[in-house]
């Protein structure tokens, strides 16, 4: 058994054969507990054997708090999406550009639905947000040993640019649908 979002206990297969019949929303402030709870429920799952668990809680602490969070949802040159369901935040993502060209900052999805087509749904928003304001191409950074993360974007189109690659970064791109390489 396992709280989502601090609702009520809820299986695993209990969970996951209701039929997934989301939204995808801008997020809002209502939203920062339901981010954290993913948050906090990603990394734990997906860099267990990468980083420390006194080096995550410290990340989630700092990048995850509500100021920050509430820094991040008002941001005007960066759009934060949720995937919401029966009220419960169930995936998030931010994007934007911070100077380097249009980027996707951060994708998470809670690892109870990791393999439902969630995150590939919320990758499509994001691109079709991204087209409508011009972009031909985005990029996503992910840590080297994120084998999961790699394939998945991989699998989404993106490509590994190698002589972008900073320390553990790899760093990805993918052209937009219609648009030149």
């Amino acid at each position: 058994m396992a709280k989502i979002n601090g609702e009520a206990d809820v299986t695993q297969s209990d969970y996951l054969e209701k039929r997934l019949d989301y939204l995808v929303r801008p997020g809002r402030r209502g939203d920062i507990a339901g981010i954290q709870e993913v948050a906090r429920a990603s990394w734990h799952s997906a860099y267990q054997k990468i980083f420390s668990q006194e080096s995550m809680d410290s990340f989630l602490a700092s990048a995850y708090s509500r100021v920050s969070l509430r820094a991040g949802l008002g941001n005007r040159r960066a759009t934060f999406l949720v995937v919401a369901m029966e009220g419960r935040v169930l995936a998030f993502c931010q994007f934007g550009d911070r100077g380097a060209g249009p980027e996707l900052f951060r994708l998470y999805v809670h690892p109870r639905i990791w393999g439902r087509g969630v995150g590939r749904r919320l990758l499509s928003h994001v691109e079709m947000q991204l087209a409508v304001c011009g972009a031909r191409r985005y990029f996503i950074t992910v840590h080297d040993r994120n084998e999961r993360a790699m394939v998945f974007y991989a699998k989404q189109g993106f490509a590994h640019d190698a002589s972008r690659d900073h320390d553990d970064e790899w760093y990805m791109v993918k052209v937009l649908p219609g648009a030149d390489a």
